[in-house]
């Protein structure tokens, strides 16, 4: 096959046993791989009132068919389970090396289901697979796991071909916060997952493949992506990527009022720390790229001080708001240290980032006191958020109960209203009050307030294919509609979204074509997008969720940013919702209409 490989390794962990199974046709034809074929099996195989830490859930890896093809960014592989955290639908992005290298093993899917009696490792070589052990990987961090099962393997040049991903202590002790960490460093992004991984006893799963992957029409795929890379590279936006990662928004949002403040209360701190120039002055960045990436946003650093020591990626945008501004912080140096200690734990930056944000202005409200909680943890206090950032992981000391998420610390001490999140999950660092379209994508998104799961922020704030005044309404359903088909069905095909600061959709088009011998036009593949996209709405329907999770917390309709570029601005959700349903095909209570169904052919 051109691009797919066909094949999935589904591995049951309590009969410890594995088959290895051909993948229906017609499924790729409709869903094409990636995150939309993982969507089709676990939601046909999964029960939506399933309990996440079941055996009954189940972890669905999947590369969709342009990885490990050198199409260009065809890095990303999905993994799609029933979240801890919200309980819904997760479809978190696994970047690097780890799903091109599962392509190379010989499968396009993992399917992991049951429960293993003791920690085990999955270990995939090729067609050979196994269960291994890992009673004493249990209670290690992911990058000691990482070194301890690569020094185990005895041959370096082996060790150097095999890709990770795995749990921290965080997973282990099945918190909602716990997220997977994959190829040492890389943040797999979705809270919740981590917990469903360490509730079957799977510490970390090892691939490594020599398969070689076929394309379609070899010289016209070269070509075209030879082109891609040409026009990406040139292209202002990737330069800055290249340079300093994500963080190169710091300042953009800054400038706009959409960088949040002290959970997103808008108590205006200095910049000129936390500027993205300040970033070479505070690490000795080093570049990294996913497979067949040629802009290498990954920036490596080490860092080295008393109170930590370790190695991991530097502060991105989203560490600089959520672990730094957000809860008060602008020393990078401890944007840093929090930031590798949410990756050696395996937390999740966002929504630990939240959490701990929410309980500040609890502390800072003096519904609780620093006394009570026994560690203090006030707006600004970097080194008791590094505390415990490892007390909540691990489960010790008076910050254990931080762990539990920032939705039920805010309802446990009487204030719900305090909690910046949608569906259980905290929101992204971005102030919806100054960014209209990304406030209705946080009310809508299936997976909660991730920005990755459409790109607004490419249009309503860096201008890049058509110039929309963030602050404004018009046509920000449509807007949002179109990145979150876009995001699915670059999801599906295993291409990272990030080069969309450079390239339009239809660049990818030829590529995708030429790889896989299809026909598609860019309408054709949009379609598959939002075919995907209700799917996964009618799981979380089914799930529980209904019309009353598709808002925002009170505090961004009712009250206007108070100072800063954004002053006065409200969220203005409610206005857009109606429009939205409407343009998706759902009624008043955002269930999709029986006659919209049958036309994208979903039976569900």
């Amino acid at each position: 096959m051109n691009g797919w490989i066909g094949r999935c390794l589904r591995i049951n962990l309590t009969e410890g046993r594995h088959n290895i199974e051909e993948i229906d046709p017609g499924l790729l034809e409709r869903f094409i791989g990636g995150r939309g074929l993982g969507a089709r099996i676990f939601t046909d195989e999964v029960s939506p009132q399933v309990d996440p830490l079941s055996p009954e859930n189940k972890l669905v890896f999947s590369s969709g068919p342009l990885v490990g093809t050198g199409a260009i960014t065809g890095a990303s592989c999905n993994v799609i389970t029933k979240s801890a955290l919200t309980g819904g639908l997760a479809c978190a992005k696994m970047r690097g090396h780890f799903g091109a290298e599962l392509k190379f093993a010989g499968f396009d899917l993992l399917i992991v289901e049951g429960k293993a009696e003791m920690p085990v490792i999955i270990s995939i070589m090729d067609d050979k697979v196994r269960l291994i052990p890992a009673l004493e990987y249990w209670g290690r961090t992911t990058v000691e796991t990482e070194e301890l099962f690569k020094n185990n393997l005895g041959d370096p040049w082996s060790a150097r071909e095999t890709y990770l991903v795995s749990i921290g202590p965080a997973g282990e002790k099945l918190l909602p916060l716990a997220n997977l960490i994959n190829d040492r460093f890389l943040p797999v992004g979705g809270a919740g997952i981590g917990a469903v991984m360490g509730s079957k006893n799977l510490k970390a799963i090892a691939v490594r493949g020599r398969h070689s992957l076929q394309v379609a029409d070899g010289n016209r795929f070269m070509q075209v992506v030879t082109t891609l890379i040409n026009k990406l590279n040139s292209a202002p936006l990737t330069q800055s990527m290249s340079q300093t990662g994500t963080a190169f928004l710091v300042g953009l949002c800054y400038q706009k009022g959409i960088l949040p403040q002290n959970n997103f209360r808008r108590a205006p701190l200095p910049l000129r720390n936390i500027a993205t120039d300040a970033l070479n002055s505070a690490f000795a960045l080093r570049s990294r790229g996913c497979f067949a990436c040629p802009i290498a946003c990954i920036k490596k650093a080490d860092v080295k001080y008393s109170a930590y020591e370790g190695k991991g990626m530097a502060p991105t945008y989203l560490a600089i708001g959520s672990l730094g501004v957000n809860c008060g912080i602008t020393d990078l140096t401890t944007i840093g240290m929090a930031s590798m200690m949410c990756g050696e734990m395996g937390l999740d930056p966002v929504a630990a980032g939240g959490t701990l944000a929410t309980i500040m202005e609890l502390v800072e409200k003096k519904v609780v006191t620093p006394e009570e909680l026994k560690i203090d943890l006030r707006f600004g206090n970097g080194e008791a958020m590094v505390e415990a950032l490892h007390l909540m992981a691990t489960k010790k000391g008076y910050a254990r109960r931080l762990g539990q998420g920032g939705r039920a610390l805010a309802k446990e001490f009487g204030r719900p209203e305090v909690f910046m999140g949608v569906k259980g999950h905290s929101l992204s660092p971005f102030d919806p009050r100054a960014i209209q379209g990304m406030g209705l994508h946080f009310a809508t998104c299936n997976y909660g307030p991730h920005h990755l799961f459409a790109y607004t922020f490419i249009d309503e704030l860096l201008n890049v294919h058509q110039i929309l005044d963030p602050w404004e309404i018009g046509g920000k359903p449509l807007l949002v509609k179109e990145y979150q088909n876009t995001t699915a069905v670059m999801d599906s095909l295993g291409l990272c979204n990030w080069p969309l600061m450079g390239l339009k959709f239809n660049n990818y088009v030829p590529m995708v074509n030429s790889c896989l011998g299809t026909n598609y036009k860019a309408d054709d593949l949009l379609f598959i997008g939002e075919r995907i996209w209700n799917l996964e709405r009618m799981f979380n329907l089914k799930a529980g969720f209904d019309r009353t999770h598709d808002t925002l917390p009170e505090r961004f309709i009712k009250e206007p940013v108070p100072d800063g570029p954004a002053e006065g601005q409200v969220s203005r959700i409610e206005e857009m919702i109606p429009e939205y349903y409407h343009l998706r095909g759902w009624n008043e209570q955002g269930e999709p209409r029986p006659e919209t169904l049958q036309a994208l052919n979903l039976e569900v």
